[in-house]
């Protein structure tokens, strides 16, 4: 066999692999989901995050961290507050544990929190200088929110 040919065969079997090979993310088991707050994994960010028919706040956090421990009742209250909205996922994720597989998320200290909008996955909102209370977190997500019930009401 000459050489271009070798090559040529090599590139092809290359080529046939890298269809079939997906990457490896970092996510642990996936959760049962029952309360006000969803957990995401590596596993299924695309599958919640990435859910163009619902807006998604999703904090990132580190479970070793003081300020995600400090902000873990507001985050929680707020996840009841909006537990009847059907268009409308509370999230938080464990990026000690889980790969965030979506370069738009980028995550450089804990908390971080983007609004992800359902018509716009790849261009979150990033919360950034807000209140991280309840109320502070609801006015964030009232304004950028595309598909919330109670804004009409408002």
């Amino acid at each position: 066999m000459e050489p271009e040919e070798m090559d040529a065969d090599v590139l092809r079997d290359l080529l046939w692999l890298s269809r079939r090979l997906k990457p490896i993310i970092k996510s642990q088991p996936v959760p049962k989901n029952k309360g006000p707050v969803t957990v995401v994994v590596g596993k299924t960010f695309d599958e919640i995050v990435m859910d163009t028919q619902k807006d998604v706040l999703i904090e990132f956090y580190a479970p070793w961290c003081g300020h995600c421990k400090k902000l873990e009742p507001d985050y929680q209250a707020l996840g009841k507050k909006y537990k009847g909205e059907k268009n409308l996922v509370i999230a938080k994720m464990d990026t000690t544990a889980n790969d965030v597989p979506n370069d738009s998320y980028k995550v450089e200290g804990f908390p971080t929190i983007y609004f992800a909008p359902s018509n716009n996955k790849q261009n979150p909102v990033k919360f950034e200088g807000g209140d991280r209370t309840l109320e502070g977190f609801s006015k964030f997500i009232e304004k950028h929110s595309t598909k919330l019930s109670l804004k009409d009401e408002l």
